[in-house]
């Protein structure tokens, strides 16, 4: 055989293999893809829940953290049309109507065996439960011991002149549970009776003013510098502040959720994610790695052992919308610019 020859037929073998392998590579299953969004105060958790449901499934599910809650929202909502993600978790009750006001999310109605009932609080099937906790009042026993005073047990207890310079709760307008607090003032009193009291609660705020978020919030009051805070219970189970306590009157019950995206490009998974998040296995990643109360009775709880449990529980009034925006600017405006 000629080198010529022997050249042609090489290539022919070699274009035969190519083709083989190329065949072969395009019949192989593609590993399914699924992208979770979340506000970035639940990364832990989305991150536990993204690998479990990867191992569980076979899939390739990651996290994407994206802000506040709010923030995520609001870019939910930009993104409608084309979303690069295809579910989204931590989505606050207090701000979840405007996602199905604008079509953004997929309603499948699903129903999950072993979430009670009550648990559900979106009547459109689109946002499901994932967790919960409670917001309140919290004091340090120790320091108001020393001064002499009683604890307070409600919001209007807070206007008293000896709470005077003690109180404080995280800025709205940089902190989502600066907004929960809002959120609960508002459940309970209204709207325009809700900007009244917090106008009063302006002259009541320890120099420290509003502090930025939890962590700076949990940091003034193991320094002292704050006595009295609107905020979360686990603070009177944290061994960082251990001289904390929690009002049990009344408290505001915070919940969030997980929904599927109506244009997600893997929408099907979505749902399945849903499925497992709402599931005894998802549900046992929820108090390790969020520190959040279960919304499954059979769930593990172990950091939240001995969280003060209220008398009374307000959740939020659906009637009053999704004003998270609306609020943070004439909280602003009204309260902290006096």
């Amino acid at each position: 055989m000629s080198i010529r020859n022997l050249l042609i037929v090489l290539i022919a073998v070699a274009g035969v293999i190519v083709a083989f392998l190329a065949t072969s590579a395009f019949q192989q299953p593609q590993t399914k893809k699924l992208v979770i969004v979340g506000p970035a105060g639940i990364s832990d958790l989305g991150q536990a829940l993204a690998k479990k449901f990867s191992e569980k499934y076979g899939v390739n599910a990651t996290f994407i953290p994206l802000g506040g809650a709010v923030e995520m929202v609001n870019e939910l909502v930009r993104n409608k049309d084309n979303p690069p993600w295809d579910v989204a978790i931590g989505i606050p009750e207090f701000y979840y109507t405007v996602l199905v006001e604008r079509g953004v999310l997929h309603c499948p109605k699903l129903s999950v065996e072993g979430v009670p009932p009550e648990e559900f609080w979106d009547p459109n099937g689109c946002v499901y439960p994932l967790d919960k906790s409670y917001i309140g009042i919290v004091y340090n026993a120790t320091a108001l011991e020393r001064l002499g005073l009683r604890p307070p047990e409600t919001l209007d207890d807070l206007l008293k002149p000896e709470y005077k310079g003690l109180v404080t709760y995280p800025n709205p307008v940089q902190s989502g549970t600066g907004l929960a607090v809002l959120s609960w003032i508002m459940s309970v009193k209204g709207e325009e009776a809700g900007w009244a009291y917090l106008k009063q609660l302006s002259g009541q705020i320890a120099k420290v003013g509003y502090p930025s978020g939890f962590t700076a919030l949990r940091s003034a009051l193991k320094r002292g510098d704050v006595v009295i805070a609107l905020s979360w219970y686990s603070h009177a189970i944290d061994p960082g502040t251990p001289h904390m306590r929690a009002a049990t009157y009344s408290a505001f019950l915070y919940r969030e959720g997980v929904a599927v995206l109506k244009n997600a490009k893997n929408r099907d998974l979505a749902v399945e994610f849903v499925k497992f998040a709402l599931s005894k296995e998802g549900q046992d990643l929820v108090d390790p790695y969020n520190y959040m109360l279960p919304v499954r009775a059979d769930a593990v709880v172990k950091n939240n052992v001995g969280l003060p449990q209220p008398r009374s529980v307000v959740v939020y009034n659906p009637a009053l919308g999704s004003k998270a925006d609306e609020w943070r600017l004439r909280w602003q405006r009204e309260v902290a610019s006096g």
